[in-house]
């Protein structure tokens, strides 16, 4: 079981370092989890490239078209709640962390709690990681006692 944050998650749909790594996972059949908050930050960062020139219209809108129907169809997106954001607190008190990074870190403490406490929630699924691409919040999910999978160090 994987959970992306939106640095992880954009190599799906734009070709750079990591992304062979990254679709090597959705291959495999991993069961992919994000937060709702991917959307704005995905499409944010697709909006960028595109506004840069670095995607052409054409890459930009293919890209955000597999991305949202990704989204909608295929990804396990979890809502933002009072579940899913108790240990933004804690982050921001813990490490000097954003506020983006410490709901998805959240998220995925979250996600990893469930499945240990509530069997049912993701049958046979034992071991939650994280897939982030920033080195720097790879380090706050280690200390948070997740493990990690950074595309971009496997290529």
């Amino acid at each position: 079981m994987l959970y992306l944050d939106a640095s992880a998650l954009v190599k799906r749909y734009v070709r750079e370092r990591g992304s062979d790594t990254l679709n090597a996972r959705f291959r495999k059949g991993d069961r992919i989890f994000t937060s709702i908050l991917s959307e704005a930050e995905v499409q944010s960062a697709l909006g960028r490239k595109y506004q840069l020139g670095h995607l052409p219209r054409e890459a930009y809108d293919r890209a955000q078209e597999k991305f949202v129907q990704e989204l909608i169809f295929s990804f396990s997106v979890l809502a933002l709640d009072t579940g899913t954001l108790a240990a933004v607190r804690s982050l921001v008190e813990r490490f000097p962390i954003t506020g983006a990074d410490a709901v998805h870190l959240s998220a995925a403490i979250w996600l990893r709690d469930m499945c240990q406490l509530v069997p049912s929630f993701a049958p046979g699924e034992k071991e939650i990681e994280f897939g982030v691409a920033d080195k720097r919040l790879a380090g706050f999910a280690r200390d948070s006692g997740l493990k990690t999978f950074n595309p971009e160090e496997l290529e």
